[in-house]
């Protein structure tokens, strides 16, 4: 776990030395200063401008797996199974919501977000054997 090694302060806040600290990861991600439009679902921001490839440069700008020297060191095998996962499941199912129906998909707050569960998702084979 993270802690300050000597007492310090950030900001005019007094951080004693022995305190466990964590990284925001929410608010860097939603930053206004460095993203256009947080809070809007739109991968396709991280792409290059004739969205032929993903723009390295923004996409580094995310944090998901930690920062600096004690950064994750899984992040490559995990986002290349995660790749892996969805291009598996996105190429076997075809996925739908049943007609009329709404899914909210407001998350749910806490230290960590968490989405609510999609109960209604209805997944079907994309090929006959």
């Amino acid at each position: 776990m993270e802690h300050t090694t000597r007492d310090t302060s950030l900001n005019g806040f007094h951080i004693p030395k022995e305190r466990c600290i964590f990284i925001n990861q929410w608010q860097v991600n939603h930053d206004e200063k460095q993203w256009e439009d947080p809070f809007e679902f739109r991968p396709e921001r991280f792409l290059t401008d004739d969205s032929t490839a993903i723009n390295k440069t923004l996409s580094e700008k995310v944090m998901i797996f930690g920062l600096g020297k004690r950064r994750c060191i899984g992040e490559t095998p995990a986002k290349w199974e995660v790749f892996l996962f969805l291009a598996i499941l996105l190429h076997q199912l075809e996925f739908s919501v049943p007609p009329g129906l709404k899914v909210d998909l407001t998350p749910t707050y806490g230290l960590t977000m968490k989405p609510p569960i999609c109960k209604h998702l209805q997944a079907w084979p994309c090929f006959s054997k």
